[in-house]
């Protein structure tokens, strides 16, 4: 159970994402009516960058070792282009080449919070047999 439980909470959270990136209506019209129109691209954009770094870090969580971790890296990086060519058959959305630019600087974005957390002496271990947090480098 240890070990498959961080494949299961990188899933749901990747699952979630990707129902929210692929819903017509990502935010209820309640809440998307009380946020200013100048502030909705801003918000929209710093979560797709936000929720690829995030997912990013919760990978080096994953019990691989670093080769899969890297993979799974590549396929955030598919995943965020297929949704948004998954986008242009949803109603009232669209997909586009910049949220694709954006989501790749998220996952950048996590990278380097990898690589700062293991390169400057923050990780608990230097040595392990998985890529976890507490590897020496991520390169």
């Amino acid at each position: 159970m240890k070990k498959v439980a961080p494949f299961v909470v990188f899933l749901i959270f990747l699952g979630l994402w990707t129902w929210k990136l692929l819903e017509p209506a990502p935010v209820p019209e309640a809440i998307e009516q009380r946020i200013p129109v100048d502030f909705k691209f801003m918000l929209a954009k710093s979560l797709h960058a936000g929720a690829y770094a995030f997912l990013t870090v919760l990978a080096a969580f994953l019990p691989v070792r670093r080769p899969y971790f890297w993979a799974v890296v590549v396929t955030l990086a598919l995943h965020g282009v297929g949704t948004e060519i998954g986008q242009t058959y949803v109603p009232s959305r669209n997909g586009c080449v910049r949220d694709v630019i954006i989501d790749w600087v998220g996952i950048a974005i996590g990278l380097v919070a990898l690589w700062a957390y293991s390169c400057c002496g923050w990780a608990a271990s230097k040595t392990t047999k998985y890529h976890g947090l507490d590897s020496p480098s991520i390169t």
